[in-house]
């Protein structure tokens, strides 16, 4: 696969070619409750709605305090050297009085001359933490604030913001006249007069000489103060995919040693940020984590069936002249969905995607951002830098390709507060067409075509799961762990009103807990989510492939169980501590195995 030379990820994102206009046999279904109505009425109908926010508020710091690994997170960071300096700018330049959970922590840690990795939800302030720190001269390091940014668009928006505020600043980027570039070489190399943040590419940073040779010459001079990694987790997913310039970034370590490097992300899984730390080679950084937890979206999944009357029914009825973000998966469904919806329904839509022109894309975009269209019908190209804070709600037309991806275009809902939905349909045909498709691409290898067919079947769990609160599901993927009480109906399983039916499925958990411990043999081997459950099941399929599962005499134990129950337990056992997902080197990336907590209670179930 071709290496993309631009700058702008919109023009790198490749997707697959299917139509996914094909629509199931027409069954209605009713549309979504508004999420507007029942936060509302469930507050104020409701003592135990307050209760729950409160709840909810302490459960946001109490995560945020548990995430926290810096050693001096709990101490008084207001008797530092760099505190007075940081709280005048603070207010001086940013114009708050106040910081965010780990924000403070986070500004005082590269200050200090230290690692960070900053791991906040969407709208927590992550920018501030570089930001502040690049305007105050108390730092250990001083200097240039060196961001790689992936996303040039976003770029753009972030140095015009800054400039705005008085802040020096200057970038990097494809488009720039030859003059415009030398003024920004001749600054950065103006020794005591540089820019306080220099914004570039990762692909810039990559294949530039002279900019090797200019950071080079900053750092001879002691004024390169940090290296910024915004959007951090693409350091493992695009340099697992297709962005290969992400893996450089590991040269910077080496190439720079001494100088601090934080990188930040809104989304990583308890394996990616390993995995992040592990590649940038900042084993012993500080982490600082806190609730991923969107309280103000509703989630709901729905079966697709008439997929575009129901969502034309759902914006008339609650989304009304309100802006929002249709997810297509091919080029020509989106073109063909937003085509529908103009033509046949009169909504101000456009499609947005990675095959069109830059211009044609930019007017989409503004016309979006301006209010002048309401509707962008988009692929997985439209989504990141867009900052509009008043889309009130995201709709899946087609499944996305896992549960960090739906929670990243999810999140491009509610971003003022306010209340958003969130509707993904469903169909099985949509899996197996999305797994024919994992299969086919001839440019990736067994075992990273393992990996993606795993993340869509645990999307197709997610959907078909009818039960657990979809909160909880969410952010157990990123091994968050959130009481359901706490969602306050704000997902279709929280609000069915037709009640659980319990079933007792003790005789499925011990089977699975057995099966684990026989297979792992006291540490021996290692077993993953699939391959424990494909041995469960008596699949000697490719999970467990290279494996000697299929000769153990428990291969096979659990053929009669439902797939989705078995699990669905299986990831109950690891919420509650039976299993511990623990992160180990597979190649060149690490892979999740589960290992079996012998100090757990259930584990006397072993020796019944």
């Amino acid at each position: 696969m071709a290496i993309p030379n631009s700058d702008d990820i919109w023009d790198s994102v490749e997707e697959p070619p299917i139509d996914v206009d094909i629509e199931d046999e027409p069954v209605a279904l009713p549309p979504a409750e508004p999420v507007s109505s029942s936060f509302d009425s469930a507050v104020a109908s409701s003592s135990t709605a307050e209760s729950s926010s409160a709840a909810l508020s302490r459960h946001i710091a109490q995560v945020a305090k548990t995430h926290s690994t810096a050693s001096g997170a709990s101490a008084d960071l207001t008797k530092t050297k760099f505190y007075p300096e940081v709280r005048r700018k603070l207010h001086d330049i940013f114009g708050l009085s106040s910081f965010r959970p780990n924000q403070l922590e986070a500004i005082s840690t590269t200050l200090a001359g230290e690692d960070a990795v900053v791991l906040m939800p969407t709208g927590g302030g992550k920018s501030l933490c570089y930001q502040l720190p690049a305007v105050c001269d108390t730092g250990t390091t001083r200097g240039v604030t060196v961001v790689i940014c992936p996303l040039l668009a976003l770029m753009i928006n972030q140095v015009d913001a800054l400039l705005e505020k008085g802040i020096d600043v200057a970038y990097f980027n494809s488009d720039q006249a030859s003059e415009e570039s030398s003024q920004v070489t001749r600054r950065l190399r103006a020794k005591g007069n540089r820019p306080k943040i220099f914004y570039i590419t990762p692909e810039k940073l990559k294949h530039s000489g002279l900019v090797t040779r200019v950071l080079n010459e900053i750092r001879d001079d002691g004024e390169l103060a940090r290296f910024v990694i915004d959007e951090g987790h693409l350091v493992i997913k695009w340099g697992r995919d297709f962005r290969e310039a992400y893996k450089y970034l590991e040269c910077l370590r080496t190439n720079f040693p001494g100088i601090p490097i934080m990188a930040l992300t809104a989304t990583a899984t308890q394996q990616v940020k390993q995995d992040l730390i592990r590649i940038l080679k900042i084993r012993g950084c500080k982490v600082f984590w806190q609730s991923m937890n969107r309280p103000n979206l509703n989630y709901e999944v729905r079966q697709k069936k008439t997929v575009e009357k129901e969502i034309v029914q759902f914006i008339n009825t609650y989304h009304a002249n309100e802006t929002g973000i249709i997810y297509a998966r091919s080029r020509k469904g989106c073109e063909g969905l937003a085509k529908k919806l103009r033509e046949n329904h009169g909504f101000k839509a456009r499609h947005f995607h990675a095959g069109m022109q830059p211009a044609d894309k930019q007017d989409a975009l503004q016309q979006w951002q301006h209010g002048r269209c309401k509707i962008i019908v988009a692929t997985i190209a439209f989504g990141m830098g867009i900052d509009k804070p008043d889309v009130r709600y995201v709709i899946h037309h087609d499944l996305p390709n896992d549960l960090d991806g739906y929670y990243q275009e999810t999140g491009r809902a509610g971003r003022d507060g306010k209340p958003a939905d969130c509707i993904m349909y469903y169909s099985w045909n949509d899996v197996n067409q999305r797994r024919r498709q994992i299969r086919d691409n001839a440019d990736s290898d067994f075992r990273e075509k393992e990996h993606q067919e795993q993340e869509i079947l645990r999307v197709a769990a997610f959907c078909q799961n009818n039960v657990d609160c979809r909160r909880t599901q969410v952010l157990g993927y990123y091994n968050e762990t959130f009481d359901s009480i706490l969602c306050n109906q704000g997902c279709d399983n929280c609000r069915d009103p037709s009640g659980i039916e319990e079933e007792d499925v003790t005789d499925m958990a011990v089977k699975i807990i057995r099966l684990a411990e026989a297979l792992v043999d006291g540490g021996k081997h290692s077993v993953t989510r699939n391959q424990l459950l494909d041995a469960l099941w008596g699949k000697a399929g490719s999970s467990a492939r290279g494996t000697s599962f299929h000769s153990h005499e428990l291969f096979g134990c659990g053929k009669d169980f439902p797939r989705d129950r078995s699990e669905r337990v299986t990831d109950h056992l690891e919420h509650l501590g039976v299993f511990i997902s623990v992160s180990k080197q597979n190649g060149e990336w690490s892979a999740a195995y589960l290992e079996v907590c012998r100090f757990h209670h259930w584990a006397g179930l072993l020796s019944e």
